[in-house]
């Protein structure tokens, strides 16, 4: 059996770790779509735009992350401009902040489609779910 070294497979964990935050954000989205489209309540665009918003945003720090997993492995056959990984490590986070917080609004949002109760529940579990996004996120804004 073919034994994978370690670079290799922590390559392959931070492109699956990508790829997964994206795929659930996307998922996501077609969820409040789908929950929402029926409605004719004036939240639904809010949520269908913030869904929207969350998923092209969460794309491009799917991309963003994807390129600097192949410009920074070790076996890269020519030097990584220092300039383009700034711009992708920046676009990352950006992608991901944004893609992150637009996507509890819509959480937040998809309650008051049912109720104000509803609403205000989904509302304080988003809110509680920002405040540990701000405190636990190493980057900051």
């Amino acid at each position: 059996m073919l034994e994978l070294s370690a670079d290799y497979i922590l390559a392959v964990a931070e492109q699956l770790s990508f790829v997964s935050a994206f795929l659930g954000g996307l998922s996501a989205t077609i969820l409040f779509t789908l929950v929402v489209f029926i409605s004719p309540q004036k939240s639904v665009s809010w949520i269908v735009s913030f869904s929207a918003l969350a998923a092209c945003s969460l794309l491009i720090a799917v991309v963003a992350a994807w390129r600097l997993s192949i410009l920074l492995h070790p076996s890269l056959p020519f030097p990584a401009e220092t300039a383009l990984i700034k711009v992708l490590w920046h676009g990352m986070l950006t992608g991901y902040v944004l893609g992150f917080l637009s996507l509890l609004v819509s959480i937040g949002l998809a309650g008051w489609l049912r109720s104000k109760r509803d609403g205000m529940i989904t509302s304080t579990i988003a809110l509680l779910a920002l405040v540990f996004f701000v405190l636990a996120t190493p980057f900051g804004f």
